[in-house]
C-alpha cells in the first residue's frame, strides 16, 4: 500500500482533539488517501497501476496509467509489436457507469533479436489511460479501478506474464481543484514521449508494382522545417510491413522511407504511420515524435529526384535494395545448384583427396568392387544430408532462441575450431602411417566395419560438411538466406537440398564409375599416395591455426601448436608395437588435446585483427552510421563482410580484391573501403546479412550516393568489381 504523503500533510488532526473529533479526522485523511494494489514483480518486470492525481473529479480529465519497470535488457510491446510478441493489454472489472479508455501510447523503440525486429519499450515505461466518472458518482465515496494485466516480456526468449492491478481513488465533487499526486512527473514524462501533432506533415504511400512488394513513404516536410537528424517510421496497423526492411533517404521535398509490405496485406484506409522524428520541431513538441496519415496511390517505383541516403534505422547495411525475391522451388534449385558447386571450393579439397583414396581403394574393377562403390556412395550420400539438416536444425534452434547467428556460426567457437585442427592433424598423421586405427580398434569393432564398410563413407559425408561450412559457393548465399526466413520445414528441405547437390557428383561417380577404369589396381603404389594426401590436411591443420590465432590471440595459437605437438607424439606412441606402448600413447594424446582446449577461452580477451586486411589499400572498421553518413555526403562506400575462417573470403581477397589494379579502381573513384570482420560473433553483423537476405559470408556491398546497395557475387573476379565501379 502507497500513502500519498502530501495529502497526510493537509490533513493534520489538530492538536488536544478528543476522541470523536480524531476519529473524524481519521476518516477524512483516509478518505483523500490513494491506495495502490501491490506491484505484481516477476523475474522479469514489476507491473502496476498508478494514478496522476489524488482524486477522480466527476466531468474532469482522469489519468491512471499502467506502470511497466522492466529488468534489464528485456522489453515490452507497442500496439504493432512488430515481426512478433503482442501489446500489452488490461481487461477491467469497473463499478457500473465508470469506463477507461485506451493506452495512449508513448513513441517505441526498434529492438532487434537476431533477424526479428520489434517494437516496444525497455527500461520504465508508463502506459496513461483516461477515466471516465458518471454524473451519478458521489464525491467523498471511494472507487476501485482493477483488471487483469497481461504482457509479453522477451530477451533471449519470450515469457507470457499477468497479474491482477488495482488502484482505489477518492471521487471529488465537479469543478474541484484536485491535487497532483506522487506519480505526476511520470505522467507528464510520459505524455511528451506521445506523438505530437504532424498535420503539417504530409505523406503519400507509393506501392511498387512488383513481387517484392516495395514500396515508400514520400513525406513532404512543412515550411520553414529544420533538417532531420535520424527518422524512424512505424506502422499503426500489425502485419503489412517486413520491419527488418526500412531505409531513409533525403529528399527535395523532404524525406523519403523506402519500406517492404508482407504479402497478401490489406492496408487500413488512411494507413497511419508513426514518425519518430530527431532534430527538428515536428508540430509543437519540438524534439520528438509526430504522427500523420499517408493515403496509398499508385505510382512506378522510383525513388523522389535528388534523393541521397540519410540513415538506415533497421537495415544496418542499408543493402536490402538488394534482396533477392525467391520463391520455395526457386531457393531448392539454387541450393542444389550451389551444393553441386561446393565440390569445388578449395575448403572441399581436403575431403576431396579423402574421396579420391576410397576410388583407389575400392577399385570397381569387378561385380563386387561396383557393389561396395554404389553402396559407399549412398552412405556417403545419406551422411552428407543428415550432415546438413542437423547443421540446419542446430541453427534454426538458436535462431529461434533468439541467438544472432548465421552459415558458419559453429567456426565462431574457437573451441570447435581446435576440435577441428585437431581431426585434420590425425587424419593426417593417419594417412603418413604415424599409426592405424586398427592398432587400437577392438576385434568386434573390425568386424561391425568388415560388416557394414559403408560406415566410413557414411563420416567421410559428415565430414565433408563440416568442412565445406566455411565456403560459400555461388547461390547458396541467397537461398540459404531464404531458408532462414522460412518454416523450419521449409528451411530443413532448402538444407536437404543443399545436401543432395553436394552428394551427387561422388554418387554418380560411384555407380558410373568408366574413368575409373583407368586407375590402376591396388598395389603398393596406394602407400606412397596415401602419404602425399596427408598434405592437404596439413595444410588445412595451418589454415585452423591461424583462424585460431585472430580468435584468441598469439598465446590460444601457441598453446594449440603445443597441443598438436602432443597429439604427434601420442600418435607415434600408439605406432609402436607393444600395446601397453600405444595406450600411453592413447592418453598422451588426450591430454595434449584436452590441456590445449583452454586455447578458446582465451578469445574472450583477445584483439581480433581484421580478416583479410589488405596490404597497400586503407580498409576501416564496418560502421553503419558512417556508411549513411558518407553516402550523404556523395561518397560511395565498399564493404566486405569476411571472417578468417571463410576461405572463400581469403581467396577472393588474395585473387581479387589486393590486386594492384583493383585498388587503384577504388582509389580512382574515392571509394570508402570498410570490412565487416566476423570472424567471432557479432550480432550487428548477423542483423545486416539477415537484412539483406544472406546468412554467411562473404557478402561484398556497393553503396552508391542516391542508388540502392549493390550486392555483388560471393565469387569476384577483377571485371566484376570493375564493372561495379564503372557504374558509380
Amino acid at each position: 500500500m502507497h500513502v500519498d504523503t502530501s495529502a497526510v500533510k493537509r490533513h493534520r488532526v489538530p492538536a488536544f482533539a478528543g476522541p470523536t473529533s480524531f476519529v473524524t479526522a481519521l476518516i477524512g485523511l483516509l478518505g483523500a488517501t490513494v491506495l495502490h494494489a501491490a506491484p505484481v514483480k516477476t523475474e522479469h518486470a514489476e507491473v502496476e497501476l498508478i494514478a496522476e492525481k489524488t482524486a477522480l473529479v466527476v466531468g474532469g480529465k482522469n489519468s491512471i496509467g499502467l506502470s511497466i519497470k522492466h529488468a534489464p535488457h528485456w522489453h515490452t510491446y507497442w500496439k504493432n509489436p512488430g515481426d512478433s510478441g503482442y501489446p500489452t493489454k488490461v481487461t477491467w472489472q469497473l463499478p457500473e457507469g465508470y469506463g477507461v479508455g485506451e493506452f495512449d501510447w508513448p513513441t517505441p523503440k526498434r529492438l532487434a533479436t537476431g533477424p526479428i525486429v520489434n517494437f516496444g519499450y525497455e527500461g520504465e515505461v508508463l502506459l496513461p489511460l483516461n477515466v471516465s466518472v458518471p454524473a451519478s458518482a458521489k464525491p467523498g465515496e471511494r472507487i476501485t479501478l482493477k483488471g487483469k494485466a497481461e504482457w509479453l516480456v522477451c530477451k533471449d526468449v519470450c515469457i507470457p506474464e499477468e497479474g491482477d492491478v488495482a488502484v482505489t481513488l477518492p471521487v471529488a465533487e465537479s469543478g474541484k481543484d484536485v491535487s497532483s499526486g506522487a506519480a505526476a512527473a511520470r505522467f507528464t514524462a510520459a505524455r511528451a514521449a506521445q506523438p505530437g501533432d504532424a498535420s503539417a506533415w504530409k505523406a503519400t504511400l507509393f506501392a511498387a508494382p512488383n513481387a517484392a512488394r516495395d514500396a515508400w513513404l514520400d513525406i513532404t516536410a512543412p515550411a520553414g522545417a529544420g533538417k532531420l537528424v535520424a527518422l524512424d517510421a512505424f506502422p499503426v496497423q500489425e502485419q503489412v510491413s517486413d520491419p527488418s526492411v526500412q531505409q531513409v533517404y533525403r529528399t527535395e521535398r523532404g524525406y523519403a522511407v523506402k519500406i517492404k509490405l508482407v504479402d497478401g496485406a490489406k492496408l487500413a484506409e488512411g494507413f497511419p504511420v508513426l514518425l519518430a522524428a530527431t532534430g527538428a520541431a515536428v508540430g509543437s513538441k519540438g524534439e520528438s515524435s509526430g504522427t500523420t496519415l499517408a493515403t496509398v496511390s499508385t505510382a512506378s517505383f522510383t525513388l523522389p529526384a535528388g534523393a541521397t541516403a540519410m540513415t538506415a534505422v533497421a537495415a544496418a547495411t542499408g543493402a536490402t535494395a538488394g534482396r533477392t525475391d525467391l520463391t520455395f522451388w526457386s531457393a531448392l534449385a539454387l541450393a542444389f545448384v550451389g551444393g553441386m558447386i561446393l565440390n569445388l571450393m578449395p575448403c572441399v579439397f581436403p575431403v576431396l583427396s579423402l574421396k579420391i583414396l576410397s576410388f583407389a581403394q575400392h577399385s570397381a574393377h569387378s561385380a563386387a568392387g561396383t557393389r561396395r562403390m554404389r553402396q559407399h556412395g549412398v552412405f556417403y550420400a545419406v551422411g552428407v544430408v543428415l550432415s546438413f539438416l542437423a547443421l540446419a536444425g542446430a541453427l534454426l534452434a538458436l535462431k529461434s532462441a533468439g541467438s544472432a547467428i548465421g552459415w558458419g556460426f559453429q567456426l565462431q567457437n574457437p573451441g570447435v575450431v581446435w576440435a577441428l585442427a585437431v581431426i585434420f592433424f590425425l587424419i593426417g598423421l593417419n594417412l603418413m602411417g604415424a599409426f592405424e586405427v586398427g592398432q587400437l580398434a577392438p576385434s568386434s569393432l573390425l568386424s561391425m566395419q568388415a560388416k557394414h564398410p559403408g560406415v566410413d563413407a557414411f563420416f567421410a559425408g559428415v565430414l565433408a560438411v563440416i568442412a565445406a561450412s566455411p565456403c560459400t559457393a555461388p547461390f547458396m548465399g541467397a537461398a540459404l538466406g531464404f531458408a532462414l526466413t522460412q518454416s523450419a520445414a521449409a528451411a530443413l528441405a532448402v538444407f536437404a537440398a543443399l545436401g543432395l547437390g553436394m552428394a551427387l557428383p561422388y554418387v554418380l561417380l560411384a555407380w558410373f564409375p568408366k574413368w575409373l577404369d583407368r586407375l590402376p589396381r591396388p598395389g603398393p603404389w596406394m602407400v606412397t599416395f596415401k602419404q602425399v594426401l596427408a598434405f592437404p590436411m596439413f595444410v588445412t591443420v595451418v589454415w585452423l591455426v591461424w583462424v585460431l590465432s585472430l580468435q584468441a590471440g598469439a598465446d590460444g595459437a601457441a598453446i594449440g601448436l603445443l597441443g598438436l605437438v602432443g597429439l604427434a607424439f601420442g600418435a607415434w606412441l600408439i605406432g609402436s608395437m607393444r600395446p601397453s606402448v600405444r595406450w600411453a600413447g592413447v592418453a598422451a594424446a588426450l591430454v595434449a588435446a584436452v590441456l590445449a582446449w583452454p586455447a578458446g577461452e582465451l578469445a574472450q580477451t583477445a584483439t581480433t585483427a581484421p580478416a583479410g586486411k589488405s596490404s597497400t589499400a586503407q580498409w576501416q572498421a564496418w560502421d553503419p552510421a558512417l556508411v549513411a553518413k558518407l553516402n550523404g555526403e556523395g561518397k560511395p562506400v565498399f564493404v566486405d563482410f569476411t571472417a578468417a575462417w571463410c576461405v572463400s573470403c581469403q581467396a577472393n581477397k588474395r585473387l581479387v580484391l589486393t590486386r594492384a589494379e583493383i585498388e587503384q579502381a577504388f582509389a580512382a573513384k574515392n571509394v570508402t573501403l570498410m570490412r565487416a570482420d566476423w570472424t567471432n560473433r557479432d550480432e550487428r553483423i548477423t542483423q545486416a546479412l539477415a537484412a539483406m537476405g544472406r546468412s554467411g559470408v562473404p557478402v561484398y556491398v556497393l553503396h552508391a550516393p542516391g542508388k540502392p546497395a549493390q550486392l555483388l557475387p560471393e565469387l569476384l573476379t577483377t571485371g566484376i568489381v570493375k564493372e561495379a565501379l564503372a557504374k558509380l
